[in-house]
């Protein structure tokens, strides 16, 4: 089985000794965990994926776990059959992607600053830039992850009936850095499932092309890879091998 985890926007796939995908490389020997340019926009990361699988897995069917914005790149790859892939991808698990924009991207990109949250948007934003200086240098990648943004891609890069999707979501909580991220979204949300969301993606964005495959995640974004900024040694305590097990086992059984 060749197998790929496709990480998403701002971390790089390696740092501080730690994997963007926590721990998981000892799980999966044999997958590829590509790199690409973490303030790249969503056409350049997605030619950067493709290179990096075409030259690992030269032959055979292939899956891919994507987090985040990893999802975007990868629709992108398949739509365009970047490097001749698209007819080996057997499925792509989409895991928290945006596929409909999110709100914080739209924050970031100067898009939405509701005046009666813009105390809520301001905080959010300092503890943002606090953390990850580099966000404010990267207006171009934050505008592919826009819902204004996202309306277009989703016109330009519909599902290839020949790959099976399969999207997951979360709306727990974890690391203090994505509070007021996400009472934000929750507060500007217009449905339900809008209001939902992981402190960066809600959970109507991750909803593509079809439901989910099992109930939501009860974590937040960064949990969903394996970290809790405010625990010891950012460990979070949901259970994430399990459940990109859990990913893994459904696409490719």
């Amino acid at each position: 089985m060749n197998l790929v985890f496709a990480s998403g926007f701002l971390v790089p796939q390696e740092f501080a000794d730690h994997g963007y995908f926590r721990d998981l490389r000892s799980s999966y020997p044999q997958a590829l965990f590509a790199t690409v340019n973490v303030l790249g926009s969503i056409a350049d990361r997605a030619g950067e994926l493709a290179a990096a699988i075409a030259k690992q897995f030269p032959a055979g069917d292939i899956h891919i776990v994507a987090h985040s914005m990893g999802g975007l790149d990868s629709r992108y790859l398949i739509a365009k059959n970047l490097n001749n892939l698209t007819s080996r991808i057997r499925s792509l698990s989409t895991i928290s992607t945006p596929h409909w924009g999110s709100p914080v991207a739209d924050l970031l990109a100067g898009q939405a600053a509701p005046p009666l949250l813009s105390v809520l948007a301001e905080k959010a934003l300092a503890l943002l830039f606090a953390k990850f200086p580099a966000l404010q240098n990267s207006s171009g990648a934050v505008s592919d992850l826009t819902t204004r943004s996202a309306q277009q891609f989703n016109q330009d890069f519909p599902a290839d009936p020949g790959v099976s999707y399969y999207p997951y979501a979360a709306n727990g909580h974890g690391s203090t850095l994505l509070i007021p991220a996400n009472l934000f979204i929750g507060l500007i949300g217009g449905t339900p499932l809008e209001k939902e969301n992981d402190g960066v993606v809600s959970v109507a964005s991750a909803t593509w092309p079809g439901p989910f495959i099992e109930p939501h995640w009860n974590t937040d974004h960064f949990g969903e890879i394996g970290y809790d900024l405010d625990r010891p040694g950012f460990q979070t305590t949901f259970p994430y091998k399990v459940a990109i097990n859990r990913v893994i086992t459904h696409a490719t059984s």
